[in-house]
């Protein structure tokens, strides 16, 4: 295990390579205050529950939006005649909405996508600035380690061919899945394009136009990097196990503090509403500090700002090698490279003010059920095969495998799915054959709908989730 003892001012001269950012500038450091109260993490206290744990979803999708500006977005969208689309009417970036009826009440459900109506076709652009945050834990002050998303830590390709050249976080991300535009997904159907675009042509195949896109623009930097120093003294960070530093498990950090230090970082960097901010991190993960429960990879976010909306995510990038000598601790490469932010981006674009209601539904693993059209959350908790897809592309440094993550189509939140019950992408099979298991309700769940284990339901009660 590697133990990085270094001072401010070493950290300060830390040479970031940002040569893949769309604005290359002269780096800024800047610093998140540092808490001044707290006290340690007591030890057994943190609950290792895995990945992003259905336990935390009140932080993995958040509507901070007030009443009256949830009202109005969910009110336009009803604007829409049936089977037609209206963009969207207030300052943010740019989306646009209908409505769809499902369920067992023929409910009308409002829903706002990003980009711009699907029969009038063209490309629009989604402007998006990466944020890196370097993260450096302390124990009384002292530096003990630095997780850095600006400095090379995965080899190209170390998962299977050989290693050709270091890479860092944020240069694999510029050049990942999300912003690659020359990858050929077999289907449901072929679709060639960044990996969001495509997931949103097959979802409204049926209505697009043929040159109808939604892309992330070039990402763009402000030439600043941000550090947060994070303090075990103060309950900022903690060893996973019950160990004082240095940890023989992983080390993870406090979600409020983190939460806290993303306000101050958007606060700094004043982005417009246009724009979705990506603030990402290197490896580590977030706690609960209420309950212990662990872990959180990233969220996505909807919030006010000035009339208008702002929407941004969070991401880590954990590495296919170690990292400070820790390697991924979640199941099948879980969270590996970009599949948190594939994730994150997906349910952005599907839903981005966090306030898209659907008929109850039960995910592919049956360990819990919601009413939301969060995307990714349909599959994350199944097997890693179904959960995972792997994307190789030519990177600056040489071949890179990276992982994004299987999604659901719109057609399985609308009931209405592809080629007789496929209802994702790009792998068709990850919501199609698995068997039902019984006990999503407290009285035994009544299936209305769906194949296999995500089948949508009604509780024999009939008062649904």
């Amino acid at each position: 295990m590697r133990k990085l003892l270094c001072s401010l001012t070493t950290l300060a001269l830390i040479v970031a390579s940002v040569a893949s950012f769309a604005a290359n500038r002269n780096v800024t450091y800047k610093y998140v205050p540092k808490t001044n109260s707290g006290k340690p993490i007591p030890k057994g206290f943190i609950k290792f529950q895995g990945y992003d744990t259905h336990d935390m979803s009140q932080f993995k999708a958040q509507n901070h939006l007030s009443y009256a500006m949830n009202q109005h977005i969910l009110n336009h969208a009803l604007q829409a005649r049936r089977g037609s689309f209206v963009n969207c009417a207030i300052d943010t970036i740019p989306c646009f909405q209908s409505w769809f009826i499902t369920g067992h009440r023929n409910s009308v459900y409002p829903f706002t996508i990003v980009g711009q109506n699907p029969a009038a076709g063209g490309t629009t652009l989604i402007d998006n600035q990466i944020i890196p945050l370097i993260t450096v834990l302390q124990v009384g002050g002292v530096p003990f380690y630095v997780f850095d998303p600006t400095t090379a830590t995965d080899p190209q390709g170390a998962a299977s061919v050989p290693s050709i050249g270091p890479g860092t976080d944020t240069g694999l991300l510029s050049q990942s899945p999300l912003y690659d535009a020359t990858t050929t997904y077999v289907g449901p159907p072929p679709e060639t394009g960044q990996y969001n675009d495509s997931h949103q042509r097959v979802s409204f195949r049926k209505v697009a136009a043929a040159n109808w896109h939604t892309v992330l623009n070039t990402n763009f930097s402000s030439g600043v990097i941000w550090v947060q120093m994070l303090e075990w003294n103060n309950g900022d960070w903690a060893c996973r196990g019950t160990e004082t530093p240095p940890c023989t498990s992983f080390p993870v950090f406090n979600i409020n503090v983190i939460s806290g230090n993303f306000s101050f970082i958007l606060s700094g960097e004043n982005p417009p509403v246009t724009e979705v901010p990506i603030i990402l991190t290197d490896w580590l993960t977030a706690f609960d500090p209420s309950s212990g429960a662990c872990c959180i990879l990233g969220f996505h976010t909807a919030q006010p700002s000035g009339p208008g909306v702002l929407v941004w995510t969070w991401g880590t990038w954990i590495p296919y090698n170690r990292d400070n000598g820790f390697t991924n601790p979640f199941k099948g490469g879980f969270g590996s490279n970009s599949m948190v932010l594939s994730h994150e981006v997906d349910e952005i674009f599907n839903d981005p003010f966090v306030n898209t209601a659907v008929a109850p539904w039960v995910d592919g693993s049956v360990t819990f059920a919601q009413a939301n059209l969060e995307t990714g959350d349909a599959i994350e908790a199944m097997a890693a095969a179904d959960v995972l897809f792997d994307v190789t592309l030519t990177t600056t440094g040489g071949p890179f495998v990276y992982v994004v993550q299987n999604v659901p189509t719109l057609e399985w939140f609308f009931r209405n799915p592809y080629n007789g019950g496929i209802y994702s992408w790009p792998n068709e099979g990850s919501l199609s054959h698995n068997p039902h298991v019984p006990g999503a309700c407290a009285t035994g769940p009544t299936w209305v709908y769906g194949q296999g284990s995500a089948g949508f339901f009604f509780c024999n009660n009939n008062t649904g989730w």
